[in-house]
């Protein structure tokens, strides 16, 4: 996976979500968050399911780890490269096309830091809502069963 244009200097989970509609959240999912207009993990939820695999540098990847922020990636740009093992149910959402990647951590207010302008995350109220809110996000494609037509 490769990722572009996070702040720089802090880590940033990520995970594969299922069990949701398989889509990225639009901006009519954002909610008021302590006086700002924002989307929230728990406001994306409704479109890209509950923590699968979180996708860390190492040990654990399962949702036990989804906040386990020292061994997320650190970094406005980053390439994540990792084999993991997933459960029945996780390859079957990737099958369906309803797992989506989702990296977190957004600088709201420019500050080029994690701050509390939005408030304390609903996941863990001792990080900032912006270290826990939805930056990127994309749909997995599964490989066809045929491998692909590469012409």
């Amino acid at each position: 996976m490769t990722v572009k244009g996070l702040l720089a200097g802090v880590p940033h989970a990520a995970h594969i979500h299922v069990d949701g509609m398989g889509t990225c959240p639009t901006a009519a999912a954002a909610t008021n968050l302590n006086g700002h207009i924002a989307i929230s993990t728990t406001d994306g939820m409704k479109s890209y399911g509950m923590i699968g695999p979180s996708l860390t540098t190492s040990g654990d990847t399962s949702p036990a780890s989804a906040l386990a922020v020292t061994r997320f990636p650190v970094g406005s740009s980053y390439q994540y490269s990792r084999t993991i093992t997933v459960n029945n149910d996780v390859a079957s959402n990737i099958r369906a096309g309803k797992a989506v990647i989702v990296v977190h951590g957004i600088d709201y207010d420019g500050s080029g830091k994690f701050t509390n302008v939005l408030g304390p995350s609903e996941l863990d109220p001792k990080l900032p809502q912006v270290a826990t809110a939805p930056a990127l996000c994309g749909t997995l494609k599964a490989m066809p069963s045929k491998g692909a037509a590469t012409g």
